[in-house]
């Protein structure tokens, strides 16, 4: 989850997933899941407390506050 929101907070905008997997592996200097990747967008882009948001399918950003 961390990795991920690190990747989303530097792109500063969308991202298709598969870019998602590839600088968050750049990032952590070694492979990832993908189904771990997945997880923590699908997971984390729901509710109140979601960390992210699903702009369209398959593509995610940072969940704006306000």
């Amino acid at each position: 989850l961390e990795t991920v929101t690190m990747v989303l907070e530097r792109a500063g905008g969308p991202m298709w997933i598969r870019e998602i997997h590839a600088a968050a592996e750049e990032l952590a200097g070694q492979p990832l899941l993908w189904k771990s990747v997945k997880a923590a967008l699908a997971t984390n882009a729901e509710g109140g407390k979601a960390h992210f948001e699903r702009v369209r399918r398959g593509y995610y950003r940072i969940r704006e506050n306000g």
